[in-house]
């Protein structure tokens, strides 16, 4: 039930690899000079980075950014190392919390595919890591994204190794307190200007938005108008910022009555585009999420205009929604299971950076198309 703890017990045949998460990669790593390394149990030496790399069908620059925990690699490719680093004998480096063998895991609610999607990642990393989860869901129940106050007593009470806040923060106060009592905390996916001293896993929504505009500029679209997010949710500025770049750096004019907001929100998308298209038609529109660009495309079709004929259109997310609108919606996928499996290992590495940012995916489909 929405605010009541869950506890979730993994079940299940463990894999046969650990994956990275987060900025503890846990395999030991082999010396890129000689490639040898004896584990404690076995003298024979292991293999250079360029026989890991040719099974797993990478390059050794690749190999060499998984295992120094770099976050431009991506889950598929840190589990194809995993697997040849398993098979070749690799030590195992387990992450283990200094406190309790708890997360606390808040979410405002269950009820959306984003949110179920970064529980999964945050799953998946808590089998390998051997911790266990305690879920909140607090819809209703936050103010302004943050933490209900009884949050506190309940993580005191059960001596939580960490706490992961997947769009909530928490307030100063709140801040102040999991610090007196060494409780490390990670956002993931921030809904308002980050605290200062908190880390913050999210995705790489800036690079996202300005390679989703250079798509359409690639295309020869010169009329681009952007359907933003909330003002002053962060990752709304930064796709913003995002669209403005490409923008400027093709030499192209950006026109204030294309810049649209759309809240992030599919009606109000469908009432600004056509107060947009009242007064000019762009060739193209960039939606900041897909949900929007499912309220561009009523609007659109209101007016007899067709996607991607007459205008193109692109989102944001890669939601259930994109694939299965129509035309097909091209769109930017967000690493949202890695998201909550980075942020999960960042929190237990007692090493949590600042930031991490995670590369975002250009999904082309049908909703786009020369002009």
């Amino acid at each position: 039930m929405a605010g009541e703890p869950v506890r979730r017990h993994h079940q299940g045949k463990r894999r046969n690899f650990e994956i990275f998460a987060g900025m503890a990669w846990p395999y030991a790593r082999p010396s890129e000079q000689s490639g040898d390394m004896t584990a404690p149990d076995n003298p024979a030496p292991l293999p250079k980075l360029a026989v890991i790399a040719r099974e797993a069908g990478v390059s050794v620059a690749t190999v060499s950014k998984a295992l120094n925990g770099r976050s431009d690699v991506s889950q598929h490719t840190r589990r194809l190392v995993a697997e040849v680093l398993e098979r070749r004998g690799y030590p195992r480096q387990r992450v283990r919390p200094t406190r309790g063998s708890m997360v606390d895991v808040m979410l405002q609610g269950l009820d959306s595919p984003y949110a179920l999607a970064i529980l999964g990642g945050v799953e998946d990393a808590a089998w390998r890591l051997g911790v266990d989860l305690i879920v909140s869901a607090v819809v209703g129940r936050t103010k302004n994204g943050q933490p209900p106050p009884a949050w506190l007593d309940r993580i005191g009470a059960r001596d939580s190794a960490g706490v992961l806040l997947v769009r909530t923060s928490p307030t100063a106060t709140q801040r102040a307190w999991l610090t007196d009592h060494g409780i490390p905390a990670v956002i993931v996916d921030p809904r308002r200007k980050p605290p200062p001293g908190v880390s913050i896993v999210a995705a790489a929504n800036r690079d996202g938005a300005r390679e989703a505009t250079e798509h359409l500029i690639g295309l020869g679209h010169e009329r681009i108008a952007i359907m933003a997010g909330r003002p002053g949710v962060p990752c709304a500025i930064e796709r913003l910022a995002g669209y403005r770049e490409a923008m400027a750096a093709a030499g192209l004019a950006i026109d204030p009555r294309w810049e649209a907001c759309g809240n992030f929100q599919r009606e109000s998308a469908l009432e600004a585009t056509r107060e947009l298209l009242s007064a000019d038609v762009p060739t193209a529109v960039f939606a900041c999420s897909d949900a929007m660009a499912v309220g561009v495309y009523q609007a659109l079709n209101e007016r007899g205009l067709r996607v991607p004929d007459d205008v193109s259109v692109m989102g944001f997310d890669d939601s259930w929604a994109a694939a299965h609108v129509t035309p097909a919606l091209t769109t930017v996928r967000q690493p949202w299971p890695d998201l909550g499996s980075v942020a999960l290992g960042a929190l237990l590495s007692g090493e949590a950076p600042q930031r991490v940012e995670l590369p975002t995916t250009l999904v082309v489909r049908s909703s786009t198309a020369p002009r």
